[in-house]
């Protein structure tokens, strides 16, 4: 079975190091538009030299596109597209639904991968990005072996699956957190990791536990399922990394391509790299409450043996597994010390490189008493880079053109260079000089096995400057056979035709006491009390129903729906797409009010008419989703049914709601946008309030309030500015 190992890339270098240690693939990101912005990544001129280099070896590149797309942004993604597009590469990944729509219908000869950032976690989801013709889809990391099964079993679409590396533990393109309090927002690039951040646990709001990362995933490790995983028929296999230095991305590609390959194939790399705690994932249903390392955020390292303080410096050692000096070892004691070992002795004092067993170390530290001694960094891994491809080149001369042939593994190439040749004056052309010009392959995938020189070109006169010509030319016309013609297919808009709705609240409710006040009120209310599962969806009426994920589009299809906030829409393109499939779509709560114009009115300018957007203007905003518990990670299950749990750090209480196991991190401020409405009211179609956490008096209260004034749009002053926040309203996201 053909797998596919799929590693990860920051920079050039590291590219090109995993496709020698035995990646099939690269994925990696330029300058723009990708979800680890803060990764050295690739220039466009990097790009290009690293596609060349995969093709020449048959292995491809991935650009990742999977960040959410500013309406001000559109042009610039599109022209970013055709760029990576005639530049050769094989497939892009993701996530905003113009740029999906984008890539499949206007760039034919590269893959559309649909990035785990869309959540594709069942077979409905997949089944409708095989309908509009994506290519691949990454599935989500809280994927199940049994759905993955089930997905194979029933669609023919390629899966892509996680197997190392860091954890979110929101389900991804969902989480908020870091937006709301930072403005860097993960769902584009940027993600400021609340989650590796301490907080108290509160239960009923007083502390039950105390200050620790009740957020901070453990490192996935699926090693030991691999094999399983290749039976089931998984396309590929995706380490994460595009922050990592090339000594982790070189040691995962060589251990999982080993361990593709040879079932049996065991090692201990994998401790001796950069990881937190390891965790199957929920690839097999790992307990929920125990995919989170609470005590420790960072590398864990390997645990060699323990230490101890002898005299002037050295320290006493007893260790069960070896060190080596450039290790950089980590010491626990009242805190984490960190070293680098540059002496190591053996029990009689005398200089080793390594050690295991008894012996001594000299630090430059003064601490008294026994502990634990970890590896958090081998410097000395060593792979051997596979030897690089034979080029074969002739050089003859036919009508004092010179004529150059080239083959590697049976592809062949020829050129023709007129005018070159000059009549020797006094020496010709001597075949070492060309020879040692040709061979200047450093940079490319190739070495110079074996040219062929007609004898007549010794008698013809050519320029040092004319002979790298000639080798540029030849590697040019290699790269560019290989790539094939591209053309790019004329960008066509969706068809559509006014929607004609009044304006109107409407709102969602959590609770059947709050759904009762809506109807009390005379308000459309969506009532869901399972509203966090991504699986079903919430009814209006029997034919007007509200989803939030792309399976439910899939299987509603004859329904009025009504797209959720999950689908993060932020432009118009994306906007006049998703309304082929539904009659309202709510806007991304990421948006500022000049977005919202801006997008709104860019809409209009295309389709002559405004579209049916729904916004949320009230709501304890959800800052991510997960399928871990925390409550059960303390030992409190099942208290959530009884007790009002929150997450607290220094600035902020952090509210915990449940459906079933899945977990809901509210914001402590309520979202209170009522006294806008006039100011979007030409935009917007539909306002939406959404209820979680409230009760029914604050339910009827706040409606009041908003039936007041979409009635009257009057100037109001209900904003609370201690309770609650206009979010994101006067303020643009990075």
């Amino acid at each position: 079975m053909n797998c596919e190992l799929l590693a990860p890339a920051g920079s050039y270098d590291i590219a090109i190091a995993a496709l020698n240690m035995g990646a099939d693939a690269i994925y990696l990101a330029t300058e723009k538009f990708g979800a680890r912005a803060y990764a050295k990544n690739l220039t466009l001129n990097e790009l290009e030299k690293v596609v060349n280099y995969a093709n020449v070896l048959g292995k491809k590149i991935y650009v990742t596109c999977n960040t959410l797309i500013k309406d001000s942004e559109l042009e610039d993604v599109y022209t970013y597209l055709d760029t990576i597009y005639q530049l050769g590469v094989h497939g892009v990944i993701t996530t905003d639904f113009a740029v999906i729509n984008y890539v499949i219908n206007c760039l034919p000869a590269m893959e559309c991968h649909i990035s785990t950032q869309v959540g594709v976690k069942n077979l409905e989801d997949v089944n409708f990005f095989t309908e509009l013709g994506a290519k691949r889809t990454v599935l989500a990391r809280e994927t199940a072996l049994t759905e993955i099964k089930r997905i194979k079993a029933n669609s023919k679409m390629p899966l892509e699956v996680f197997i190392h590396g860091a954890l979110c533990v929101s389900y991804s393109g969902n989480c908020f957190f870091s937006s709301l309090l930072t403005l860097r927002s993960g769902n584009r690039g940027r993600c400021a990791q609340n989650c590796r951040r301490e907080y108290l646990m509160l239960r009923d709001g007083k502390e039950i536990a105390p200050k620790a990362n009740y957020l901070s995933m453990k490192d996935l490790n699926t090693f030991a399922s691999i094999n399983e995983l290749v039976n089931l028929g998984v396309d590929s296999f995706k380490i994460e990394g595009r922050m990592k230095d090339v000594d982790y991305v070189k040691a995962l590609a060589y251990t999982y391509r080993q361990k593709i390959d040879n079932p049996n194939y065991e090692t201990n790399i994998l401790n001796k790299v950069f990881h937190r705690t390891y965790t199957a994932g929920f690839l097999k249903n790992a307990d929920n409450g125990d995919i989170v390392s609470s005590t420790r955020s960072g590398n864990v390292g390997e645990y060699v043996g323990e230490i101890s303080f002898f005299q002037k410096g050295l320290f006493k050692v007893n260790l069960k597994n070896k060190i080596e000096l450039n290790n950089r070892v980590r010491i626990t004691a009242d805190k984490d010390y960190y070293f680098d070992i540059t002496k190591i002795f053996n029990k009689q004092k005398q200089s080793v490189s390594s050690l295991v067993g008894e012996g001594f170390i000299q630090l430059d530290v003064n601490l008294t008493g026994k502990y634990k001694l970890y590896i958090i960094k081998n410097r000395n891994i060593t792979f051997k880079d596979p030897t690089k491809i034979p080029l074969n080149i002739y050089l003859s001369i036919k009508d004092n053109d010179l004529l150059l042939a080239a083959s590697y593994d049976e592809l062949y190439f020829s050129l023709t260079f007129s005018n070159i040749l000059q009549d020797a004056k006094t020496s010709g052309t001597k075949k070492e000089d060309l020879i040692k010009q040709l061979t200047k392959l450093n940079d490319t995938p190739f070495y110079l096995d074996n040219c062929e020189i007609d004898d007549k070109i010794v008698n013809k006169f050519m320029p040092v400057s004319q002979m790298n010509q000639i080798r540029r030319s030849l590697l040019e016309n290699i790269y560019n056979t290989l790539k094939g013609e591209r053309l790019i297919k004329p960008l066509v808009k969706p068809k559509l035709v006014p929607n004609n709705d009044r304006k109107e609240l409407i709102c969602f409710c959590h609770t059947k006491e709050q759904f009762d006040i809506a109807k009390e009120l005379g308000i459309k209310a969506y009532y869901q009390s399972n509203y966090l599962n991504y699986t079903s969806v919430a009814k209006l009426t029997e034919s007007d129903i509200l989803v939030s994920n792309f399976g439910s589009i899939y299987l509603n299809k004859n329904h009025e729906l009504t797209l959720n906030k999950e689908f993060n829409v932020l432009n118009h393109d994306s906007l006049a797409y998703f309304l082929q499939y539904a009659k309202h779509v709510t806007l991304s709560e990421e948006l500022s009010f000049n977005e919202i114009k801006n997008l709104i009115t860019s809409f209009y300018s295309e389709y002559g008419f405004y579209p049916s957007a729904d916004l949320i203007i009230y709501g304890h905003m959800t800052l991510m989703t997960t399928k871990y518990c925390p409550i059960k990670h303390i030992g409190h299950c099942p208290e959530c049914k009884t007790h009002h749990f929150a997450l607290q750090d220094d600035s902020a209480t952090f509210p915990l709601i449940h459906d079933g196991c899945i977990t809901s991190i509210l914001n402590e401020k309520a979202t209170n946008l009522i006294d806008e409405i006039t100011k979007l009211y030409p935009y917007i179609n539909r306002f939406r309030l959404d209820f979680t956490i409230e009760s029914a008096g604050e339910v009827k209260e706040i409606l009041l309030k908003a039936q007041n004034k979409l009635t009257t749009l009057r100037q109001t002053n209900y904003f609370d500015a201690k309770k609650e926040t206009r979010a994101y309203y006067k303020r643009e996201i990075l």
